[in-house]
């Protein structure tokens, strides 16, 4: 298969779908499944803003197979290119709450194999690569015309709670949790709580909209904590080591007599 997506109106919920699809064609267990399409759309992601130059094309191609036992998937853009080995990590202290590294990151952590390729004319392509599973399943991937993210506020107490549905990934789902954490700042709220319950998809952007809400509400003498961890973002919050950083509760009344 092959896809070619716009930098300028990036549909990352129709990249999801094509890849999801072709998963589904094949026996790679439900956990092979979900983070493939979390390195592929961190992938996407990155290509779409970092890998453009000045008067480049307006798009980044990937392109899917399964060859030799593996699902190989492919993203080539047309910027000036990078050092992965420059990349800092993510999880040491001095980093933790900052941006940037945890795409390259999470990639590495998610695939069997990264590579990056330099091509002479300029453009970075980086190659990911899954091994195919003896046990067929689905991780219950987002179906066509699923909301990419529906946030609804109400009090519990005096905590203002998000519940949160959807995905909260780049464009569209990191730039809701934002703003709903703003609004809810704006109007007075010192405890806020994120309801989790119903994510279905976080990339590193999402975890970083996460990060920076958390030091937006610490800012402003405020309080915020996350409630009902999907497996999908628990995951993620494991390996960058962030599930240290919020106080997470998986009980509502636990959670409100915790603020």
């Amino acid at each position: 298969m092959q896809l070619t997506i716009s930098r300028d109106d990036p549909d990352l919920g129709r990249v999801e779908e094509e890849i999801g699809g072709l998963l589904s064609t094949l026996p790679l267990a439900p956990d092979a499944h979900h983070q493939v399409i979390t390195a592929v759309l961190e992938a996407v992601s990155n290509a779409v803003r970092h890998g453009r130059r000045s008067g480049g094309l307006g798009s980044v191609l990937l392109e899917a197979e399964v060859a030799d036992g593996h699902v190989v998937v492919t993203v080539t853009d047309d910027g000036p290119g990078f050092d992965p080995g420059a990349c800092p990590d993510p999880r040491t202290p001095e980093r933790l709450l900052l941006p940037g590294g945890r795409g390259v990151f999470l990639m590495h952590h998610l695939m069997d194999g990264v590579d990056f390729a330099f091509p002479p004319d300029g453009g970075t392509r980086v190659t990911l690569r899954k091994s195919i599973l003896a046990t067929h399943g689905s991780d219950g991937g987002t179906s066509e015309g699923e909301p990419l993210m529906q946030i609804s506020t109400r009090k519990s107490g005096d905590v203002t709670v998000l519940d949160f549905k959807g995905r909260i990934t780049i464009g569209v789902g990191d730039v809701a949790l934002r703003s709903a954490v703003r609004e809810a700042l704006e109007s007075g709220a010192t405890k806020i709580l994120l309801n989790l319950a119903d994510v279905t998809a976080i990339d590193s952007s999402g975890v970083g909209e996460l990060v920076s809400c958390y030091t937006t509400t610490n800012h402003r003498g405020a309080k915020l904590a996350l409630l009902n961890l999907p497996p999908k973002v628990q995951d993620i919050l494991y390996i960058t080591q962030l599930i240290s950083v919020f106080n997470v509760y998986d009980n509502e009344d636990e959670a409100v007599q915790g603020f």
